[in-house]
C-alpha cells in the first residue's frame, strides 16, 4: 500500500475507533502560566532524550516492555507496550522509565517509535505543566493476568480472564512526533494518526 493509500485507511478507521473510545480525549487545556508552558516544553523534551535508546524495538523489548494492546488497524497502526517492572515502581514521570512505550508499526513491518504513556493511580499524577499535562483515565478499562488492557463490554463486566480497573489508574501520553493535536493530546485523532504516519515514513 502507498503512503497516500496509508493516511486514507488511517482516516476511515481512525475516526470510527475514536468514536468509539470514551473519554479518550479531553478539549483544549485551560489557560497555563509561562512557567507552566515552559514545564510542559522541558518534559516534552527530557521524554525525547530519555527513551532515545527505544528507536529500536528490540531494546525496549529487552529491557521489559511487552505489548499490550493490538495494533490498532490489525497489522499496522499505533500499540502500546508495557514495562510492568517500572509501572510497579512508581516512578510516575521518569522520562527515562516510563510506564509504557507506543510505537507505530508500518505497512513495510516497521515499528517505529511515537510517544510514551505514563500511568498512576487516579488523582497521584504530576502535573509539572498545570492542565497542559493533564492525565486522564478510561471508565471501561480492563487488564488481563499478562498485564494486556482489554475493554468491559458492560459498565464492570470484563471479557474473561480479566479484570475490570475502570479509573482507578490515570495515565498521560507525551508524543514526541509533531501531533497537530498537541504533544499531551490524550488519544490519537485521525489528524493525529495522519502525522504519525507521516512520521514513520521519514524515520
Amino acid at each position: 500500500m502507498g503512503r497516500r493509500a496509508m493516511v486514507l485507511a488511517a482516516t476511515m478507521l481512525a475516526g470510527f475507533l475514536v468514536a468509539l473510545s470514551p473519554g479518550g480525549y479531553a478539549a483544549g487545556p485551560a489557560p497555563t502560566t509561562p512557567e507552566q508552558q515552559a514545564a510542559a516544553a522541558k518534559l516534552v523534551e527530557d521524554v525525547k532524550t530519555g527513551i532515545a535508546r527505544f528507536a529500536n524495538i528490540q531494546t525496549a523489548i529487552s529491557e521489559g516492555y511487552q505489548q499490550t494492546t493490538p495494533f490498532r488497524f490489525g497489522q499496522w497502526g499505533p500499540a502500546h507496550f508495557n514495562n510492568r517492572q517500572y509501572t510497579r515502581e512508581k516512578r510516575f514521570l521518569d522520562p527515562e522509565r516510563p510506564s509504557a512505550l507506543v510505537y507505530m508499526r508500518t505497512q513495510d513491518g516497521r515499528s517505529v517509535l511515537i510517544g510514551v504513556m505514563f500511568l498512576a493511580p487516579k488523582g497521584q499524577g504530576p502535573r509539572p505543566g498545570g492542565p497542559v499535562t493533564e492525565w486522564h483515565a478510561h471508565d471501561n478499562l480492563c487488564i488481563t493476568s499478562t498485564g494486556a488492557a482489554d475493554v468491559a463490554m458492560a459498565p464492570g463486566q470484563c471479557p474473561p480472564g480479566s479484570t475490570f480497573l475502570g479509573e482507578a489508574v490515570e495515565m498521560m501520553h507525551v508524543w514526541i512526533f509533531d501531533n497537530p493535536d498537541g504533544p499531551y493530546a490524550h488519544s490519537l485523532t485521525v489528524q493525529g494518526i495522519q502525522a504519525a504516519v507521516r512520521y514513520a515514513a521519514r524515520r
